[in-house]
């Protein structure tokens, strides 16, 4: 008698749920306050990403309140996005983000070296945010659901 498995390729071993690059839907599941590397006041987002296939993944991503213009630029298309664009232009983002929804480029990060050696595996990235039509916030954006509450009278 002997054991049976699949076998899996080293790139399918080293990257098991990742998103494949492009554009996806997303929602803010949780926003936190906290400080860069580099002293600057941040937000870290946990978003809830819709594949292609309807089945969510979770990204962190991180909008860097500094002087430098790539991280503004993150933190306005992310307001594009996400239908704040008065915020932004008040120079005033709320800290409470969760709900809030648009759409994101997703990419993939090659492995990178651990401080104490060895790789970290591949995983998704925040590419940038979609800025579109500006949206209504806290309105996902996402496939119609198969149920609804309309009832037909």
């Amino acid at each position: 008698m002997s054991y049976t498995f699949p076998s899996f390729t080293d790139e399918e071993l080293e990257s098991p749920n990742l998103i494949e690059p492009g554009i996806y839907h997303f929602e803010v599941a949780k926003a936190e306050r906290q400080t860069s590397k580099a002293g600057n006041p941040m937000a870290k987002l946990t978003l809830r990403v819709w594949d292609n296939a309807g089945k969510t993944q979770t990204l962190f991503d991180y909008l860097i309140f500094s002087n430098i213009a790539l991280n503004i630029r993150k933190v306005k298309h992310f307001c594009h996005s996400v239908g704040l664009v008065e915020e932004y232009q008040k120079r005033e983002l709320p800290e409470e983000l969760a709900n809030y929804c648009g759409q994101v480029e997703v990419g993939i990060e090659d492995p990178q070296p651990k401080a104490g050696g060895g790789m970290y595996a591949r995983k998704n990235k925040v590419v940038d945010y979609i800025v579109g039509e500006v949206k209504t916030p806290k309105q996902p954006n996402l496939p119609a659901d198969e149920f609804n509450d309309d009832i037909p009278f």
